[in-house]
């Protein structure tokens, strides 16, 4: 398995709009682009820092061809628009080499 974390700063007041379009772009990646889901964490300091899990690196990196459907692309486009100007960060790309957390669906 391949972790890939992300660092995402949202432009002050647009919190709940970044939330809610990460959250459906996230199920777009995981319903079209392979991915086995994500968790959306937010720090003291006001950051937010997403853990993705995908099956291997080789599908993560095959996840940047192709397109997902016009409305999940347009949830990642807005999910951009509510970022400040440090955007995205992408920490870590990691193999996993234990895993102990528990694994849980969610509806789609």
């Amino acid at each position: 398995m391949f972790v890939v974390v992300y660092q995402f700063s949202a432009r002050k007041g647009c919190e709940q709009k970044f939330i809610l379009n990460w959250l459906k772009t996230t199920r777009g990646i995981y319903l079209f682009k392979g991915s086995l889901g994500s968790r959306l964490h937010k720090d003291k300091s006001g950051r937010f820092i997403a853990y993705a899990q995908w099956p291997s690196e080789q599908a993560y990196r095959n996840s940047t061809k192709g397109i997902m459907p016009r409305n999940y692309e347009k949830h990642g486009n807005d999910m951009k628009k509510q970022l400040d100007s440090v955007g995205v960060k992408i920490l870590f790309e990691m193999e996993v080499q234990k895993d102990f957390l528990k694994s849980s669906t969610f509806p789609v």
